[in-house]
């Protein structure tokens, strides 16, 4: 069994704590002996926008297309079929179309999976210290072919539920293993992203998937590989023609290219044909949430699909997905504690997304819904 020893990391300084100060100095006046004054604040600094609106406004097309307007026939059409139903059928319509909105409002509730929100929770809520010194790897007796992850002979438990963290993979139980390794001081769950995916896989059920499909299509419809920057058109086509070639060519369908604002007039029947494609990829939960959070990270669906299947590789990825922002901060300046930052949380899901899909990708998706439950939760490590 392959075992894994914290190491105590070379401690930081503390940072200096910001904080705001009132400045002094020695005025001119005639006598020094009347002390520091208050200086006088700096003018504020105005930044003036490069962006001319009336410019942009000619591009955005003065009549509605065809895509926008209402059939009022099919209208009309749907109105008769109701009032010719009796009461009695009238109510059963109306129940199940309850029962489908309460079934999507609590997959969205309840099951928030698509932003990796368990990550993103307050470490003041519930932060658990790191005590371990020894995290290991080691298989479920009670579920064979599902690992789970060791801290001092405990088992941990999933990101924010009292089941443990089970994972059908020994290699990504590995990956969970070492963000548990490296960890000092508190769990801080940002910096798990392996952990955090895996936690969020054990809740999707089977009919969990189709919401999540649907999900996914809504980045299709305008998605970000459509769109170009009149600055930077010409550097964002040499980046994107390889993954509109292989779209074309895997599914058939063309990709839209618009240079500053416009619809991408996506048809009916290329929504059809890539929600049929994604359904027969049978995709496990695991490849399910690495692709929805890839997708919600860089406002597009066939990015990640590209990038999982080999057609551009990570950097390359990363590249197109930050062109636009990057070309911003050369014009405009970064905003330092904002850009970076982001920028740091991107990089880190989507290569959490890439790594995943990779090692989870020949796991079968009926292995992933046999879903293990804790033999004695007395054994697992409260709060982690």
């Amino acid at each position: 069994m392959k075992r894994f020893v914290c190491r105590a990391t070379r401690s930081m300084g503390a940072a200096p704590l910001l904080c705001a100060a009132v400045r002094l100095c020695s005025t001119s006046g005639p006598s020094i002996d009347a002390g520091p004054t208050i200086a006088p604040k700096k003018p504020r600094r105005r930044i003036v926008p490069r962006v001319d609106a009336a410019s942009l406004m000619q591009d955005v097309p003065s009549e509605p297309g065809a895509h926008a307007e209402l059939s009022t026939a099919e209208l009309e059409r749907k109105v008769e079929e109701l009032a010719r139903l009796s009461p009695k059928e009238l109510e059963e319509v109306v129940k199940r179309f309850e029962a489908q909105d309460e079934e999507s409002g609590r997959v969205l509730a309840e099951d928030s999976l698509y932003q990796m929100d368990v990550s993103l929770k307050p470490r003041s809520a519930g932060a658990t210290r790191v005590f371990w010194k020894d995290v290991d790897v080691a298989p479920l007796p009670e579920h064979p072919g599902w690992y789970t992850v060791m801290v001092d002979g405990r088992r941990v438990k999933a990101f924010e539920s009292d089941l443990p963290l089970a994972v059908p993979s020994e290699e990504m139980a590995y990956c969970c293993a070492q963000e548990y390794a490296e960890q000092t001081g508190h769990i801080n769950k940002l910096l798990m992203p392996m952990t955090d995916v895996c936690s969020g896989a054990l809740h999707v059920a089977p009919q969990m998937i189709p919401p999540r499909l649907d999900y996914l299509m809504s980045f299709f419809q305008n998605d970000n590989m459509y769109f170009r920057a009149a600055p930077i058109a010409h550097q964002q086509d040499a980046l994107i023609q390889p993954i509109a070639d292989w779209v074309e060519k895997t599914y058939g369908l063309p990709v839209p290219r618009i240079v500053g604002i416009g619809h991408p007039n996506v048809s009916p029947h290329a929504v059809a044909v890539m929600r049929e494609a994604l359904a027969a990829m049978a995709m496990n939960p695991y490849q399910i949430v690495a692709l929805c959070v890839a997708a919600q990270f860089t406002s597009s669906l066939l990015l990640p699909l590209a990038l999982f299947h080999g057609v551009v590789d990570l950097p390359t990825a990363l590249q197109i997905n930050r062109a636009e922002e990057m070309h911003n901060i050369t014009e405009a300046g970064m905003v330092e504690g904002y850009h970076d930052i982001r920028e740091a949380d991107v990089v880190t899901k989507i290569c959490a997304c890439a790594m995943t899909w990779k090692l989870m990708a020949n796991v079968p998706l009926s292995k992933c819904l046999a879903m293990p439950r804790a033999s004695s939760p007395l054994d697992d490590v409260d709060g982690v």
